[in-house]
């Protein structure tokens, strides 16, 4: 995410030539990554005003990111200190995690821009705020339980939920992966665990003291992990 259009020289042995613009062509039309860098830096400071008109500016962006792959989506956060976070996702597409890495590794440095790969998890604070609506249910992490499924080193986690039946399942579950990409962070919840399935909340203690609270499941799945390291 960053600043102003500028010549691009190439450095050879102590002397500097100007590349040439077809040159610049050329580089650019072979690496998609490298055309639509190009691009930001020349509107880096039109770009910056994205608050005036969100769906505008995230719109025109977004044109440019499909030019790299479809799949991939982007986020902006407002500034903070001066500094612009820019996201880019493979919107938990796990074939897409390459490129989405490729982009933010090819970032050229712009002042006042952050690049980031993958959403990232939400804090403790923001994590208790949410709630999506699934017609007449509400899914309240807060309310949500897990239980780990662990075989040797791979994790698969069941999601208790309120009000779950099999004509909400489709809809439960896919709201309620929205909920954990943003819980775990997208890379963590693609990648950390094998697979997700969602049961109807227990009514009797002695099964509702087996599972843990929704909110804590990103500290389980990091200690999980760190625990299976060599060390």
């Amino acid at each position: 995410m960053k600043q102003l259009a500028c010549l691009v020289l190439l450095f050879c042995l102590g002397s500097h030539t100007l590349l040439r613009a077809d040159n610049v062509s050329s580089i650019t039309a072979q690496d998609p990554i490298v055309a639509f860098w190009t691009w930001f830096q020349q509107h880096q400071n039109r770009l910056r005003l994205f608050e005036s008109d969100p769906g505008k500016y995230l719109q025109e962006i977004h044109t440019q990111v499909k030019k790299i792959g479809d799949g991939l989506t982007i986020e902006l956060e407002p500034p903070q200190n001066g500094i612009i976070n820019l996201t880019f996702s493979a919107d938990g597409d796990q074939e897409l995690f390459p490129l989405v890495r490729s982009i933010v590794d090819k970032a050229p440095p712009i002042k006042g821009w952050h690049f980031i790969a993958f959403r990232q998890r939400a804090d403790l604070s923001r994590a208790k705020s949410m709630q999506l609506k699934v017609g007449t249910l509400t899914l309240d992490p807060q309310s949500m339980k897990f239980f780990p499924v662990v075989t040797g080193d791979t994790l698969d986690i069941i999601i208790y939920v309120k009000g779950l039946t099999q004509a909400n399942y489709a809809d439960v579950s896919y709201h309620g992966l929205l909920l954990l990409d943003n819980l775990l962070g997208e890379y963590d919840c693609v990648m950390k665990v094998r697979s997700y399935d969602f049961h109807p909340m227990p009514a009797k203690k002695e099964e509702l003291d087996t599972l843990q609270p929704l909110l804590e499941i990103a500290s389980y799945v990091d200690r999980f992990h760190a625990s299976r390291k060599p060390r």
